[in-house]
């Protein structure tokens, strides 16, 4: 039976022949982040200056009838004098920098991994999750981990995932607490949830064609006016046109309405249209994304991973009440390998934003990085987003300079 129950741990796969071989041979692993960040916002009498070293170190077990464990702690540290408002520490003169000082566990599960289907030779189909875990949906648009923050959002939860039925997976998540980016020593660093995910993905129509519905019902104690109930459906798509030339496109519906304990009688939607093209290494990318508002509250996604939405400057991690519509163009480009620099890719972004309710414009944002990857361990970088405010919005401009050792 042991053989026929594989579990994927740290790139490698594990069919542990008893419990002993299991715990010692499994995977320790370290992924540690030196950042510089700096943020010079309007309407903030101070500038941010913050240089923070995040070092995740775990250990997954491997597998024993399918079973294995994780065990992994954040240790997060400002270096030099503390001049930015981490959310804990009082300094509201400072622009927010999300990364306040803790050493804090960050995962703790076990996971089980079974084969329904009958090909022997199949990966396993049936995953199941237990205990504090990362939980990413799709494109993170709104289920993810908010990775780019030093402390990342975890989840207390119960994950299944089947795949064991030809070109469809079934995902359904129960989660109990929410470990927001924030830390635990942050007034707004958690909340206690009674929620429920559901997510579906077809594959069966097309190899390059993904479709999605959803159903993420969200019940969140600490902030009633965002437990919502999201309806909506996804699909992406990329087609060969010759001559190594590919078109994506993607598109999305979903509803939003008011769920649980929540005061605000809500009814709204949102849609994205995506279209691109990617010759080799260099991509283009147009698009607009839709949030509507009521003038009273927008279309929310309080559990998303900000950072890659609505712009790196991170001005619209809650959505107006107005609601909102970004029109944005995405370019990048790798570049080719220079020595003791290693591959290099560059990325700019432009987005054009919108209150949907009034028809506002709310300012436009220019995104711009330049990152290497040394080896599959290190990678550093460099990044800037400036923000043009709009609607009453203050200007904003944030710089980051980064490093990152992963193994």
């Amino acid at each position: 039976m042991t053989a026929a129950l594989l579990l994927n741990c740290g790139g490698s796969v594990f069919a542990a022949d008893d419990l002993k071989d299991a715990l010692i041979s499994g995977h320790l692993g370290l992924d540690a982040r030196l950042r510089f960040e700096d943020v010079d916002q309007e309407n903030k009498p101070k500038n941010a200056i913050a240089t923070t070293l995040r070092a995740r170190i775990g250990y997954e077990t491997a597998s024993y009838f399918g079973l294995s464990a994780l065990a992994e702690f954040d240790i997060v540290q400002h270096l030099g004098p503390k001049r930015f408002n981490d959310t804990t520490n009082g300094l509201v003169d400072y622009p927010t920098i999300p990364d306040p000082d803790m050493a804090t566990l960050n995962r703790l599960q076990i996971a089980y991994a079974a084969r329904l289907a009958a090909n022997p030779d199949a990966p396993p189909d049936l995953k199941i999750t237990v205990g504090r875990q990362r939980i990413i949906f799709g494109d993170a648009r709104f289920i993810g981990n908010a990775g780019w923050r030093q402390h990342e959002q975890t989840f207390d939860a119960v994950w299944l995932s089947d795949s064991s039925l030809p070109d469809l997976t079934l995902n359904y998540a129960y989660i109990e607490h929410v470990n927001r980016m924030f830390g635990p020593h942050s007034p707004v660093g958690s909340f206690n949830s009674n929620s429920h995910l559901f997510e579906l993905i077809y594959g069966g129509l097309s190899p390059n064609l993904n479709l999605e519905g959803y159903a993420y019902l969200l019940d969140l104690h600490e902030a009633p006016t965002l437990s919502t109930a999201t309806y909506g459906v996804r699909a992406t798509g990329s087609f060969e046109l010759g001559s190594q030339l590919k078109a994506q496109l993607n598109g999305a519906y979903a509803w939003q309405t008011d769920y649980a304990r929540n005061p605000l009688p809500i009814e709204l939607s949102y849609d994205l249209v995506e279209a691109g093209l990617q010759h080799d290494d260099v991509s283009v990318l147009v698009g607009r994304e839709m949030l509507e508002g009521n003038g009273t509250i927008g279309f929310q996604t309080p559990l998303a991973s900000p950072h890659l939405f609505q712009g790196w400057a991170e001005v619209f991690v809650t959505k107006p009440p107005d609601g909102l519509i970004d029109w944005y163009v995405k370019g990048s480009a790798g570049l080719p390998p220079l020595a003791r620099i290693g591959k290099l890719t560059a990325s700019l972004i432009y987005h054009d934003f919108a209150a949907e309710h009034v028809r506002t414009s709310l300012g436009s944002e220019w995104d711009a990085s330049l990152e290497s990857r040394l080896d599959e361990h290190i990678s550093y970088g460099t990044a800037f987003a400036a923000y043009a405010g709009g609607g009453g919005l203050p200007d904003k401009n944030v710089f980051w300079l980064y490093a990152v050792y992963v193994r």
